[in-house]
């Protein structure tokens, strides 16, 4: 159990924020999101606060610091790649100033805190042509294709020149593409948006073909949560627990669960434009397991299974 323990939780109201802080809570720790929207419904939860502020407003952090007295930092809150391609000034100014906004209000905190997270990308890589044959390890080259991936590796370095001048054992996780319950934004939210379809018996076409590397929303929220609250020390880059499929292989599985539930995934075609996704895969996650092995890893069709009875509850 986690009793005492008191998590900032920056961007708690996006899709991995959401699963994160139910888990956290479900360990007894006490959440303080932090979040320009409204806050998450979780009412008759006493471990949740909510605090409203702006990630790129120095004052607005440091009075929620002040607030909320954290032990523990998940930093989530960031734009997304069609936000940071379509708006860059604000990408810049949320994803990389309000990183290093935090990280300064953290090292200025009178309390000593004894974990920060910082959620990566593996949009800090390259083509998978450029790795070896065991996957792409974090220790690998950088080589984004857009400035999201190298907002996320200034994020990295300025994780590691905190965790080496405050000594808070300090972690930055990356993750590629994310499908299932509460993941609705997004240009990797295609294989979401897929499921629904079907559930819902309507057609979709998938913007693009190719490889992926996919992490179940609820893994996802899980695996932060792990790596928040499990032993830790020191600074370290870890790639997410993940299953690396074509979309054929996608769209193939869900066609085979979505009979189980008397529904078809015949409408779900790719758009005549879809072009080969630029998106990494085959992440290598053995020193992840080495260092956290309590985190979760669901199968991609148990994924899938699940997702479509979700969505069926909720249709």
């Amino acid at each position: 159990m986690s009793k005492g323990k008191r998590v900032f939780v920056t961007g708690s109201t996006g899709c991995i924020g959401t699963h994160a802080v139910e888990l956290i809570m479900e360990e007894g720790a006490e959440v303080f999101g932090f979040n320009r929207s409204a806050p998450l419904d979780l009412s008759g939860k006493s471990l949740y606060h909510y605090i409203k502020g702006d990630l790129a407003d120095q004052q607005s952090l440091k009075a929620a610091l002040e607030e909320a007295r954290p032990t523990h930092v998940l930093h989530l809150g960031a734009l997304q790649t069609p936000d940071c391609r379509d708006y860059p000034m604000r990408g810049m100014e949320v994803n990389l100033m309000g990183t290093a906004l935090l990280f300064k209000a953290c090292s200025d905190m009178q309390l000593p805190l004894e974990r920060f997270v910082f959620a990566s990308s593996s949009a800090v890589n390259g083509p998978r042509s450029l790795y070896g044959p065991e996957g792409v390890r974090p220790e690998d080259p950088y080589q984004p294709f857009n400035l999201y991936g190298y907002w996320k590796i200034a994020g990295e370095g300025m994780a590691q020149a905190f965790q080496q001048a405050t000594q808070v054992p300090t972690v930055s996780l990356r993750l590629a593409t994310t499908y299932g319950p509460g993941r609705d934004r997004g240009f990797t939210a295609a294989m979401t948006s897929a499921i629904k379809a079907v559930v819902k018996s309507e057609s979709y076409e998938i913007p693009y073909r190719g490889r992926e590397n996919y992490h179940f929303s609820l893994d996802v929220g899980a695996g932060f949560a792990r790596a928040t609250l499990d032993p830790f020390s020191g600074y370290g880059v870890y790639n997410l627990l993940g299953e690396t499929r074509s979309v054929d292989e996608f769209i193939a599985l869900l066609g085979e669960e979505a009979e189980q539930f008397g529904l078809s995934a015949d409408l779900i075609a790719y758009a005549e434009d879809a072009e080969e996704t630029p998106f990494i895969y085959d992440l290598n996650d053995d020193a992840t397991r080495s260092a956290f092995p309590s985190m979760p890893k669901t199968s991609l069709q148990a994924g899938i299974r699940a997702s479509i009875q979700f969505f069926q509850a909720k249709n």
